[in-house]
């Protein structure tokens, strides 16, 4: 067996994140005592993105973002609802907000494909599951719960004290496993986070690209596929 462990990313990976961002959307909405419409929807990501940028938050490969992710991630919550119930008026707190969009958050399980916990499943007969996910830990495994009995561990940022990419993440994930970086491959959809972080250490990758972008020359990919019933048939 040329790999002990498969490890996984969530979002967009194993499980469909915008499901999840769409519904908590419309829960912070309905806080909001506003109807969920296209227009609010513009004017929530703008300013998501907006204070994002301003919080470094896309930066993932500057250390101080690396170590203090989820310190920055909160901080840029905060902000972000209080600026949308400013926005429309509404004597909403930022706090039940933060509530409102992580409850709903937690809520969908949805996965990224039909296939994707069945094959999840089929692959834990024989290669040890491990799940490496940069997020909030109650959230993720709330919405990992399917997953979970499958799995021989389970890696969140904000219990391990990085994020991906760093390499502190992956040592520590090595670490625990006791493990060399080659007896594991790194399945993701993200190349800065998932791809370029294994590959810095060498661990194989595999890049799940299902929007079929462009390939870039760097990060270095052992596999690309486009749907997760592919892997099986890679390994």
């Amino acid at each position: 067996m040329k790999y002990r462990y498969l490890i996984f990313d969530v979002d967009d990976t194993l499980l469909d994140f915008y499901e999840a961002y769409s519904r908590a959307q419309r829960a912070v909405a309905v806080r909001l005592g506003l109807a969920f419409s296209a227009e609010y929807a513009e004017i929530d990501e703008a300013l998501g993105w907006k204070y994002w940028a301003e919080f470094g938050l896309d930066d993932t490969g500057n250390p101080d973002v690396q170590e203090h992710y989820h310190d920055y991630y909160f901080q840029y919550l905060n902000r972000h609802f209080a600026a949308l119930a400013q926005k429309f008026g509404s004597p909403a707190q930022a706090e039940e907000l933060v509530e409102a969009y992580f409850t709903a958050l937690s809520s969908c399980r949805k996965p990224m494909e039909a296939a994707t916990l069945p094959v999840y499943r089929a692959l834990s007969q024989t290669y040890g599951m491990i799940i490496a996910t940069n997020g909030v830990g109650w959230v993720q495994r709330a919405r990992l719960e399917d997953f979970l009995p499958a799995s021989a561990g389970v890696y969140i940022s904000e219990e391990v004290g990085w994020i991906k990419p760093a390499e502190a993440f992956y040592q520590k994930l090595l670490e625990e496993l006791n493990c060399r970086p080659q007896d594991c491959l790194m399945i993701g959809d993200s190349l800065s986070n998932d791809m370029a972080g294994a590959v810095e250490l060498g661990m194989p990758a595999c890049w799940y690209n299902r929007k079929r972008r462009p390939v870039p020359p760097k990060p270095r990919l052992d596999f690309i596929i486009e749907t997760i019933e592919e892997l099986p048939h890679l390994l």
